[in-house]
């Protein structure tokens, strides 16, 4: 009787045991698909982050992403309960870039062109997701409604213009090689956007206008101030 007893504890003793590396076992997965979820994110917004600074003139937009991103890589290391180092280093590399892109050293050359429709898409793409996101800090109360409303104009403004920017280079491309026929098919198609836009950028307007003069060949490009997203950005 006394062993059927004692049988019995290391039994219980067992599937108590059993039972806790089980639940020891599935802590350490939920906590590594967390990770992994938190590290998809973070991927994805960095190619965000990426296109941006290679697009938009306007680095806040660009750093509160980026910020955003520091946010996913504090909540990979508080997750982590083994290997630091790695992840530690990563947020420093991402906190300096946050403070590059407020520094006025930083002149990293951007534009609005692309070389493929597949390019085209691409970056619009990410232009939408960053849409989305600064919606999302607005509604955490990061940033305040004037700020959203700049923000949305401003990348509104930088999707119109990596079609239309992408268009007007195929042109200049096709005035070249003396192909004016095709050129002007392109220099059309970019008018054409920016008539079907409602955006209110008073640029779009000078665009339309100067794009029909070099249609009708009453000039030969655009403006310097309305090729340069830098300074174009400064006329808005």
């Amino acid at each position: 009787m006394t062993l059927v007893a004692f049988l019995f504890v290391l039994m219980i003793i067992a599937l108590i045991t059993v039972s806790a590396i089980n639940r020891m076992q599935m802590r350490q997965r939920e906590r590594r698909l967390e990770q992994r979820r938190l590290r998809i994110r973070a991927e994805e917004l960095a190619e965000v982050v990426t296109c941006l600074a290679q697009t938009l003139p306007n680095r806040m937009i660009t750093k509160h992403i980026n910020d955003m991103i520091i946010n996913l890589q504090h909540q990979m290391l508080a997750l982590e309960d083994k290997n630091t180092e790695l992840l530690e280093q990563a947020i420093q590399k991402t906190e300096a870039y946050s403070e590059e892109l407020l520094s006025s050293d930083n002149r990293a050359s951007i534009g609005y062109q692309r070389e493929s429709d597949a390019q085209i898409a691409k970056t619009q793409h990410h232009l939408n997701d960053a849409m989305q996101l600064v919606t999302q800090l607005a509604a955490q109360g990061i940033i305040n409604e004037a700020e959203l409303s700049n923000y949305l104009s401003d990348l509104r403004w930088a999707h119109l213009m990596v079609a239309v920017m992408s268009y007007i280079g195929q042109g200049d491309k096709s005035m070249v090689i003396s192909d004016r026929f095709s050129a002007q098919a392109f220099y059309r198609k970019a008018q054409h956007l920016l008539m079907e836009s409602m955006h209110q950028d008073p640029r779009r307007l000078k665009m339309i206008k100067e794009l029909g003069e070099i249609v009708d060949g009453a000039r030969t490009n655009l403006s310097k101030e309305l090729r340069d997203p830098q300074k174009s950005n400064a006329m808005a």
